[in-house]
């Protein structure tokens, strides 16, 4: 699939075998797919980072919306906090990422909405055997160890920013303690590509989790 990073990280919190998105793969997600969007700009060379702060650059924006939109609010002039840009915005990006995603066929609104205070996050994917692939991909990354400065953008920034943003649908708390020295050295190779980032990522989850939100 030739989606964006924010994209792929909003479609592997979906659980394929429970047909849904779990509840943990549902609560900060605005943070991660803010946090995904942030590093494909910063990768793509569309962001700069000075002092460990983010800061716009070029005149032209990405032709992809989400990402447009999110460039758009980065200063050109000042460089800005990550944890204002997180933050700041994190209710307001599942919204735009979903709708590229039924836009593109790739989900699909459900037939019958359920009820309770989260439905209306509820998709059917049209292809699970792809979103398992991408999940699979970075799980592998992970459970094999592998050398983060080997890995691709996708799995390296997956794993680290559903890590931080307490995504347990790729890996549960055994797996966390078995790969511990692996995902550490996948964050700091993602401090490496993005200063600054992964703090603020976990700073925005845990001022949150304090008042019992992300729920988007």
């Amino acid at each position: 699939m030739d989606l964006t990073l924010a994209q792929r990280i909003y479609l592997i919190s979906y659980t394929p075998e429970k047909h849904d998105f779990t509840n943990v793969g549902l609560q900060f997600r605005g943070q991660r797919l803010r946090a995904a969007a942030l590093t494909e700009l910063v990768a793509a060379g569309r962001i700069g980072v000075e002092d460990g702060k983010a800061l716009r650059l070029g005149s032209e924006p990405p032709v992809d919306r989400y990402l447009a939109e999110v460039w758009g609010q980065v200063s050109a002039e000042r460089p800005d906090r990550w944890l204002d840009l997180v933050h700041g915005q994190a209710h307001t990006a599942e919204a735009p990422v979903r709708a590229q995603l039924l836009a593109a066929g790739v989900v699909r609104e459900p037939e019958h909405r359920r009820l309770g205070p989260l439905a209306h996050h509820h998709v059917v994917l049209a292809s699970p055997d792809e979103v398992i692939a991408l999940r699979e991909a970075v799980r592998g990354a992970v459970l094999g160890d592998a050398d983060g400065a080997g890995v691709a953008l996708f799995e390296l920034a997956a794993a680290v920013i559903c890590t931080e943003g307490e995504a347990s649908v790729l890996f549960d708390g055994r797996e966390r303690r078995a790969h511990k020295e692996t995902l550490k050295a996948f964050g700091e190779r993602f401090d490496e590509v993005v200063p600054g980032l992964r703090p603020a990522l976990l700073a925005s989850i845990l001022s949150n989790r304090a008042v019992g939100g992300g729920w988007g």
